[in-house]
């Protein structure tokens, strides 16, 4: 299966899965109502996080294609910008409310697609030495 498709099918179903326990966790405690208070919405911090790493996997593995031996300062410089981009978009909802709520909520959702282009950079890399 080409890499491309396989690591967006990934991306695919990690967002699917942590958007529903996300969602469980969120109705279990019972702070839902919070994001009708906001601009921001559940739906929205993942749908930016998807593109983002979707635009990261592909640049990544552009990268390797292009110029394999630059793979790590283009992955930093990708992240560099996914962390502007990030704050960016959530910029506004920074103290919204006093108990964090949309902080502790991007944030979460944030670095589960940041270890996830980690480890998409990772594999890209170790497929390199192995050719």
């Amino acid at each position: 299966m080409n890499d491309y498709l396989k690591y967006i099918l990934m991306l695919v179903i990690l967002t699917i899965t942590a958007y529903a326990a996300h969602y469980l966790v969120l109705s279990g405690l019972e702070v839902q109502h919070f994001w009708g208070q906001t601009d921001y919405s559940m739906l929205g911090l993942y749908t930016f996080a998807t593109i983002s790493s979707i635009l990261a996997v592909v640049f990544i593995l552009l990268t390797q294609y292009a110029m394999p031996k630059n793979l790590g300062f283009v992955f930093l410089g990708i992240m560099t910008i996914k962390v502007i981009a990030g704050f960016i978009y959530i910029q506004d909802g920074l103290g919204t409310f006093d108990n964090k709520f949309i902080e502790y909520n991007f944030l979460g959702v944030f670095f589960l697609y940041l270890f996830f282009d980690v480890f998409i950079a990772f594999k890209v890399l170790n497929m390199e030495e192995k050719s």
